[in-house]
């Protein structure tokens, strides 16, 4: 019985054990499997690059690289696994990989410091004291002229963002999409706002749930006639992926091509032709912009250096185009125009009032000439980030203003500026003020956002709509009490650009004026001109 009772004794112990093996193994086997940044703290030279990387990445996973502050450090190239961090300027800034698998999310970050010459200790050998020569070494202990040339040091640049659309689904405008894109070449027309010897893309499938794979890329200035697919042979140039022309557009990402060299001058069109491989081939998938307002052509298989394309499909969006940035001297800067319809340029290319697309009548495109025209302003670019129907609080058409904000104005090169021109499709006959509550705060945050990367911020108080569908009482009102916050100094704007007064009418600021608006009442189809002449440019010299 004794035995017995030590065998028992035994075997309780042992399955303690084991019932503790089992509880400390899957803890265990998930420590192990938990992503890790490779760095926690980094240092880099302005003007350098740093490479971080994350381990233990998971195929399923989704990863997104954000810098706090784009003005120090910005995301040069990125993947699931890592990131090429490039160094604007001296400063402090935290980079951050949002890691998602399935229902869990987590957050790693590394806190970067980037110096300048200045700044960064010497450790070499110091160097001895030179003894002064005896007066038989040089006549007269004089000093021997120094006849070597001269050190000629090219000026600094960066990468400026030249143009840019907000990127968006196509699931509210179906009929926006291509014919399928397999075995087809697209060539889309972009407008840049600066000049550059050197150029590079940014392409978009992050609404996209497959790969998308391009055969070649290539870009060229565009022909005389801005309604044609013709192209200026000459400057027909391939661009690359990590030196590759072939190359895949990951679902649910965003990639940077490689800079090439290529002049272009401002308010150049340039075209941007892809042949594509596999590619979505429904609306819901596709990633890109339906208020291009410029025509956009299709034909079957690789015609991407044809002069001309023959009998070709056309549309009026952009597909997988999300900016492209120039090489530009130091201390050029873009602005970001965020806004609704009135900022895409709704009614620029509408048939009933005789308006064709690929007029590039937007007020950003009397922006971009007014900068153009004034030589303190010619390094500063316009980026317009307008989403038709778009409204702060509401996911129609697409994401929310304010879920898109950040996005839209942290994700371009060299941004300076923000002017925000939105909210008036929050305001759609509202039966009391309540909704002034819930968009102030998010007006609040936009201001922060833009303040804690540097950028000045400009409000563009919301434009009457008097005699549109939209108005009621109480609309008007929260319409007043918006624009007389962001007026106030509590708003924290670094300036204003009136819209609202440039096209209301004198007599009742309630109306934009008819001459402007023929009727509709809320977009300005006559007035995009006379809002971007209201704008006062030495806010951006």
């Amino acid at each position: 019985m004794e035995h017995i009772g030590k065998f028992k004794k035994l075997g309780a112990y042992a399955l303690s054990f084991a019932l503790i093996l089992a509880c400390m193994a899957p803890g265990s086997l998930t420590a192990a499997k938990q992503p890790k940044l490779s760095k926690k703290n980094a240092e880099v030279k302005a003007g350098g690059t740093i490479t971080l990387k994350l381990k233990n990445v998971s195929k399923k996973a989704k990863v997104k690289w954000k810098s706090k502050s784009k003005k120090i450090a910005r995301i040069a190239k990125q993947s699931k696994k890592s990131a090429k961090i490039k160094a604007v300027k001296a400063g402090k800034t935290t980079i951050t990989a949002k890691y998602v698998l399935g229902k869990s999310k987590k957050t790693l970050s590394c806190k970067l410091t980037v110096t300048d010459d200045a700044g960064v200790k010497d450790t070499a050998a110091p160097i001895p004291t030179p003894t002064a020569p005896a007066a038989t070494d040089v006549p007269n202990n004089t000093v021997k002229p120094d006849t070597t040339d001269p050190v000629v040091t090219e000026a600094p640049m960066e990468w400026v963002s030249t143009w840019g659309t907000a990127e968006e689904n196509f699931t509210a405008s179906t009929d926006r999409m291509p014919q399928p894109l397999n075995d087809t070449t697209v060539r889309q027309i972009i407008k840049v706002t600066t000049s550059g010897n050197e150029f590079k893309l940014r392409l978009s499938n992050q609404y996209g749930k497959s790969d998308v794979t391009i055969h070649s890329l290539h870009i060229a200035k565009q022909g005389p006639e801005a309604d044609k697919s013709t192209i200026v042979t000459d400057t027909d140039t391939v661009v690359t992926v990590d030196g590759q022309e072939e190359f895949v557009i990951p679902a649910g990402q965003v990639i940077e091509t490689d800079g090439v060299k290529f002049a272009v001058n401002a308010l150049d069109n340039v075209a941007v032709s892809a042949y594509f491989g596999d590619a979505p081939g429904t609306a819901a998938e596709m990633t890109g912009h339906r208020g291009a307002r410029a025509t956009t052509y299709q034909v079957s298989g690789n015609s991407v250096s044809e002069e001309t394309l023959a009998s070709p499909t056309t549309t009026t969006a952009w597909y997988f185009l999300a900016d492209a940035s120039v090489m530009s001297p130091a201390g050029s800067k873009a602005v970001v125009c965020f806004g609704d319809s009135i900022t895409d340029g709704y009614g620029t290319d509408a048939d009933y009032l005789g308006r064709k697309p690929d007029s590039y009548t937007r007020w950003g495109d009397y922006f971009a000439k007014r900068l153009q025209a004034n030589e303190k302003t010619k390094n500063i670019s316009v980026i317009n980030e307008g989403i038709g129907s778009n409204g702060m609080l509401g996911s129609y058409p697409t994401d929310s203003g304010r879920d898109r904000f950040a996005r839209d104005l942290l994700e371009h090169d060299g941004v300076g500026y923000c002017i925000i021109l939105f909210g008036v499709n929050d305001l759609n006959k509202l039966q009391d003020t309540s909704q002034y509550d819930r968009l102030l705060p998010e007006y609040q945050k936009m201001v922060e956002l833009c303040h804690e990367n540097g950028i000045k911020v400009y409000g563009a108080p919301i434009l009457p709509f008097g005699t549109s569908d939209y108005y009621s009482e109480a609309s008007e009102q929260v319409r007043t009490m918006i624009n007389d916050w962001m007026r106030s100094e509590e708003s924290g704007m670094d300036g204003i650009i009136d819209f609202d007064k440039a096209v209301a009418d004198p007599a009742n600021p309630t109306n934009v004026l008819e001459k402007y608006t023929h009727g509709d009442g809320l977009h300005p189809y006559d007035g995009y001109d006379v809002m971007a002449d209201a704008i006062d440019l030495t806010l951006f010299e």
